[in-house]
This record gives structure tokens, C-alpha cells and sequence, in this order.
């Protein structure tokens, strides 16, 4: 089911949400690349999932959602 939600909230808690869900999709891309390389940069750790190709839906997802408040509320994508 996928139902909407609108939310009335100031404008700096939206920058706050965001800020959070770019950290968990950059999160989910940098497990995509420990798994796809084995190599491992600081300061991330690698998020627990089956497969590159998994993490990378994630962090898709992620996007996803950033993108869709970004044009909600008009913000320009980074």
C-alpha cells in the first residue's frame, strides 16, 4: 500500500532529514564498493546486507527519497 504522508515542517529540520539520508545512502555506496573492491576507507563501516548489487538498491532508495523531498520543497540535487 502506498499511501502519502504531508508533513509541515520547519525548513531546517528538512536540511537535518536530508543531511541523515544522504549520510545512509553514502553509507550504502561505500558498502557497494567494499564488496565490489575489499578495500576499506575510513571513517565508514560497511552495513550488513547479502550482495553489492543489494547494497547498491539501498542506496538507490535512499536517492530516491532524497530526490523526491528536494523537489518538494526545491531544493537544487547536489
Amino acid at each position: 500500500m502506498n499511501n502519502n504522508i504531508n508533513l509541515k515542517l520547519p525548513a531546517l529540520e528538512v536540511g537535518q532529514i536530508l543531511d541523515a539520508l544522504y549520510l545512509r545512502m553514502e553509507a550504502w555506496e561505500y558498502t557497494e564498493e567494499y564488496l565490489n573492491t575489499g578495500q576499506i576507507h575510513e571513517p565508514y563501516c560497511v552495513e550488513e546486507c547479502s550482495s553489492a548489487y543489494e547494497a547498491r538498491r539501498i542506496a538507490d532508495y535512499y536517492k530516491e527519497i532524497i530526490q523526491s523531498i528536494e523537489k518538494q520543497v526545491g531544493f537544487l540535487s547536489r
